[in-house]
């Protein structure tokens, strides 16, 4: 027999789960729209009913103890399971509709996706699409929170806990400005390029490790000017003749050419693979299914 809980409990785990994952109660009440008292209530009588201290609180900061972190997982499980019971009994609801909501990379959403979501939407007028852009801590985070419904990011990177499918390769590229004086000719060496000024995509501050790593066995020091995490910045730094910059291909378009000198670096960088990257256990909704079903047909999920 299913023991009697108290009726208040999927709400108090809703509000200790947007505290946990957005940082503090503050930012929790603009996710929630509730008032922050109403939210700091919850977490008390969440707390008094596990017999547990879910939050080290100090500076303000919401911390998740260990037990709070043990919650916090089990709180996402749970609630995915929610999901899929409520979608499982409302077939006579249109089959796709909703929100789907994707966690990748700036260039990512604005190369690679536009075409996938304008014939979704085109075919499945009542769904809605939310885009969660960043680096590539931000998309897993998202993805493993339980936020996002699925990730688009470089996979040789990802988490074990995360299940990856390939969508393409992509390989490193150079852009330079037109009629530059960095370097001599068409094909820079390795050590002309960690000479000339670098203008760097970034992590957290320090650039990727896959480019360093190139470098440090080359045994070179990278000359870098400038670290960013904006494609489209970078590209407008290199056609003021600021320095050279690194990007994905993908990040590139034709009319690029027209004021930049582009060069690939295949033989200096290895090519990378970009995948869907999602949550193990994660309920998809029958939208989210149909659309990751466009830009990866033979993927199979599970019933």
């Amino acid at each position: 027999m299913i023991e009697e809980i108290p009726g208040d409990l999927l709400q108090w785990l809703r509000g200790f789960y947007c505290v946990a994952e957005r940082g503090g109660v503050t930012q929790a009440t603009i996710a929630m729209g509730r008032e922050q008292p109403t939210i700091t209530r919850q977490i008390k009588c969440l707390e008094k009913e596990l017999g547990v201290t879910l939050f080290d609180r100090f500076s303000g900061k919401m911390k998740l103890t260990p037990e709070g972190r043990i919650l916090f997982e089990k709180t996402i499980a749970l609630f995915e399971d929610v999901r899929e019971i409520r979608s499982e009994f409302k077939k006579e609801l249109p089959e796709y509709q909703g929100k789907i909501v994707v966690a990748t990379s700036h260039a990512i959403t604005d190369s690679f996706l536009p075409p996938y979501i304008a014939g979704f939407m085109d075919s499945h007028p009542q769904v809605s699409f939310h885009m969660l852009g960043g680096l590539f801590e931000m998309v897993v985070e998202k993805v493993e929170s339980g936020e996002a419904d699925f990730g688009i990011a470089f996979i040789d990177a990802a988490p074990g806990t995360m299940i990856c499918h390939d969508l393409f390769e992509t390989g490193q590229m150079l852009i330079a400005p037109k009629g530059h004086r960095f370097f001599p000719g068409k094909t820079p060496t390795l050590m002309q390029i960690a000479e000339a000024p670098l203008i760097l995509f970034s992590r957290t501050g320090a650039i990727e490790p896959f480019i360093e790593k190139s470098f440090t066995e080359a045994g070179l020091t990278p000359h870098v000017v400038m670290t960013h995490n904006n494609f489209i910045s970078m590209k407008k730094y290199v056609t003021m003749g600021l320095g050279v910059a690194l990007l994905s291909d993908y990040a590139l378009s034709p009319d690029d050419e027209k004021v930049m000198d582009i060069l690939s670096l295949d033989r200096y960088f290895p090519k990378r693979k970009v995948g869907l990257i999602l949550r193990k256990r994660k309920y998809l909704s029958p939208a989210v299914q149909a659309f990751i079903r466009t830009i990866r047909p033979d993927i199979l999920f599970a019933k």
